[in-house]
């Protein structure tokens, strides 16, 4: 997904992904295709494959939680974890057309970061055997933000932008000092040095 997104930057895009599958396909392989994919342009059809990669990885993940862990109140916990990403998800669709179309890179952008962070925050807390909320805190600038976008009537295009600009920066600061703090703990507890091996005490 990272190298498709930075070859994105090398074509034009409008028209490789406006394509329909029947240019880009063999003749042989088109004529047992049902006709929806056949006519379905490229964009159309990398996003039905992307959902349903995304969907395959999410039942999996919950099928070896359930058939893994013998609890209910476990197994509920587990899910509940899920929580505030599936938050940060949903809420900008929830976002007017009208700022969510001009601000697409800004959004994904501010959305990728919090995730990002609360994925790393949630893989170190899982392999210190810390426990893990399932509502963070760092999602909530995220979420007012959104619902501040989405209530106010009277915030301009430039109010919009800039509002999401400074998320995106927020949140990237978050994310780096809360990887230097965990780093500079980690270090500190194991005794060891970060990018080098500690010389030896004579």
């Amino acid at each position: 997904m990272a190298l498709l997104t930075l070859a994105n930057v090398f074509i034009d895009r409008e028209t490789f992904w406006t394509r329909q599958m029947s240019h880009i396909l063999p003749g042989a392989l088109i004529s047992h295709l049902p006709k929806l994919v056949a006519e379905a342009e490229l964009r159309h059809f990398g996003i039905s494959m992307w959902i349903v990669m995304i969907s395959f990885l999410i039942l999996s993940s919950l099928y070896r939680v359930f058939c893994h862990v013998p609890s209910i109140k476990v197994r509920m916990s587990a899910v509940s974890k899920l929580l505030t990403p599936l938050l940060v998800a949903l809420v900008p669709f929830f976002l007017p057309e009208s700022i969510r179309s001009e601000n697409v890179r800004k959004i994904s952008v501010a959305c990728g970061l919090l995730l990002s962070l609360l994925t790393k925050k949630m893989i170190v807390f899982s392999m210190a055997k810390m426990s893990y909320a399932s509502i963070q805190s760092d999602a909530f600038p995220f979420l007012i933000l959104c619902a501040w976008l989405r209530y106010d009537t009277n915030i301009t295009t430039f109010g919009a932008r800039t509002l999401l600009r400074g998320i995106c920066l927020y949140h990237a600061f978050r994310l780096l000092r809360w990887a230097q703090l965990a780093i500079d703990q980690i270090c500190k507890r194991l005794d060891i040095y970060c990018f080098t091996i500690k010389r030896k005490k004579d």
